[in-house]
């Protein structure tokens, strides 16, 4: 089966050529997480005099170094790179979505005219960076086509018939506890649903370094920017989780909630205000077909587990256990329950700031 890829870089033109522009953001995003450029161009995929090549065109595209380089100290993005990484991330995030759909949508219009059918699942789901790598595995063996929506719109779905499964998220912590229990009462039947885990994850508040933000508390601080999750609504059309940290990374906002591997892809800070449940929902009797079948074998894969593992905060340790939906109200009753007799929720930093 063929595969439907875009890229969506931006760094490239007459006098710069697209590939040499593709590697030079690739390997900035590795030198923020690495500690030499000798390291961040092996996981670049990158030979090491090709990175420093590629860091002196881009000095002289964009007037002034994107490394800092000293001798006995560590590689590091200077101002400018950390800015040029931001912006790639901008990008990145307000396009994803729109080529996910639409790669996706590709060969459906292809199927009739293509030998050897596949198995074709459905998923609405509301934005998780995890289901970028389960789109990704499910590749060589079903058609898992994404449709990004609000986690309520999704359910909705799913009991209409309108998709195969439905993705939402659970946090532990009021109100958004009580109203997934809502969502969950009015669109699923337990006689006719089925739960499967999908990820748990960290959310919280994705920090400028330096801001001194280390609670909800400090959001009413006179002067303090901050920016709300977009809304999610309509077909492919899903706030990223990327977003929020591309915005605090290029100083236009100090904080935002986010996920906390969001932050730590930027080298942002964090503060954990809530553990979330993902569930993918669907119908009992789908279960049995040959296409859930095929994503389960995914989800409960050693290869789905380290990929997730690898995103700060992620954990796939259940994924694809079944849990009724009876069980998963009840948890979150408790859950409720629990938060609401405390007078408040403890926050912490998730990750040290930049020296």
């Amino acid at each position: 089966m063929f595969t439907i890829e875009f890229d969506p870089t931006w760094l490239g033109g007459r006098d710069f050529p697209r590939e040499r522009g593709r590697a030079l953001l690739r390997l900035l995003a590795e030198l923020a997480q690495s500690d030499s450029l000798r390291e961040a161009a092996k996981r670049a995929g990158l030979s090491y005099r090709y990175a420093w090549g590629a860091l002196g065109d881009g000095a002289r595209l964009f007037g002034a170094p994107l490394v800092d380089m000293q001798r006995g100290r560590r590689a590091r993005l200077s101002p400018l790179g950390e800015r040029v990484l931001a912006a790639d991330e901008r990008v990145r995030s307000g396009l994803g979505e729109h080529f996910e759909r639409l790669r996706t949508e590709i060969p459906s219009l292809l199927s009739d005219a293509l030998p050897g059918a596949r198995q074709q699942l459905t998923l609405h789901a509301s934005h998780d960076l995890a289901l970028a790598e389960l789109g990704t595995l499910c590749r060589r063996q079903l058609d898992l086509e994404l449709v990004f929506r609000g986690a309520d719109e999704c359910l909705a779905a799913l009991s209409r018939s309108e998709c195969d499964l439905a993705g939402f998220h659970v946090a532990d912590a009021l109100p958004r506890a009580a109203a997934a229990a809502a969502a969950l009462g009015r669109w699923l039947d337990p006689r006719k649903h089925q739960l499967l885990h999908f990820v748990t994850r960290e959310q919280g508040l994705i920090v400028r370094p330096g801001a001194r933000i280390r609670g909800v508390n400090d959001l009413a601080r006179p002067g303090l920017r901050f920016a709300g999750r977009p809304g999610q609504a309509g077909r492919g059309t899903a706030a990223s989780e990327l977003q929020v940290a591309a915005d605090v990374a290029a100083g236009r906002v100090d904080a935002g909630f986010g996920l906390r591997a969001a932050a730590a892809r930027l080298r942002l800070d964090f503060v954990h205000l809530a553990t979330e449940r993902y569930f993918l929902a669907t119908s009992r009797r789908a279960l049995h077909g040959a296409g859930l079948q095929a994503l389960l074998r995914v989800l409960r894969g050693a290869t789905f587990a380290k990929a997730v593992a690898k995103l700060p905060g992620y954990d796939p340790a259940r994924a694809g256990e079944r849990e009724s939906v009876a069980a998963a109200l009840s948890w979150i009753e408790r859950r409720s329950a629990g938060k609401a007799s405390r007078p408040s929720m403890s926050v912490h930093p998730g990750l040290p700031s930049r020296r």
